[in-house]
């Protein structure tokens, strides 16, 4: 399948799934992805790349000639991104690693966009590491759901002294229920952005 579109939004249902594999929803996944404020030809590292729904849209959108490095710890969820990518004709840009992100990130090429899907209480050591790589103009986007890992970010880049915006999304999605239409709520999802 080829998204034949130039703006970021695959519908959720359009990614190969696996129960336990953690998606970036596709409002979330557009926001994020703007947020990178990707590069024609670029490269983006995915950090904790889950299904690689960020992945797949940035080699969209970045197009021929870019490169993204998608990493993960569990082997399905590399599995998923590999068949994903294929899915979306871009397998051939989108290279997918199994294994710690903190002992992977300095092996991979330079990059200065890097999308950090999670990571919990490494989450600090993520930013620094990905600051550090990204070097000066190079921007790093953070998705967490959670007020701990939350917490631990911001207390990063404020004793970092890194320039950062966040915001706070929800999103309600409209489903029918008897005749009528309703709104359910995803959970909420803190964006953080960082300039190094």
């Amino acid at each position: 399948m080829s998204w034949p579109y130039a703006t970021p939004g695959i519908p959720d249902e359009e990614f190969i799934r696996a129960e336990g594999v953690p998606m970036t929803k596709a409002e979330i996944r557009a926001l994020a992805l703007s947020k990178l404020r990707l590069i024609k030809g670029g490269t983006l590292v995915d950090v904790g790349c889950g299904t690689g729904t960020i992945s797949v849209e940035a080699a969209l959108i970045m197009g021929e000639g870019s490169k993204v490095y998608a990493i993960d710890k569990d082997p399905l969820a590399v599995e998923i991104t590999k068949k994903n990518a294929a899915k979306f004709g871009v397998g051939d840009r989108l290279i997918v690693a199994e294994g710690d992100a903190l002992e992977l990130l300095p092996k991979l090429p330079r990059s200065n966009r890097y999308f950090l899907g999670g990571g919990g209480r490494e989450l600090p050591m993520l930013f620094q590491t990905a600051l550090e790589l990204a070097g000066t103009g190079g921007v790093i986007v953070a998705d967490v759901i959670t007020l701990e890992s939350l917490r631990l970010a911001l207390d990063f880049l404020e004793n970092a002294g890194v320039k950062y915006e966040i915001a706070q999304v929800y999103i309600a999605r409209g489903r029918r229920l008897g005749g009528y239409t309703i709104l359910s709520p995803l959970n909420p999802v803190y964006i953080i952005t960082a300039y190094a």
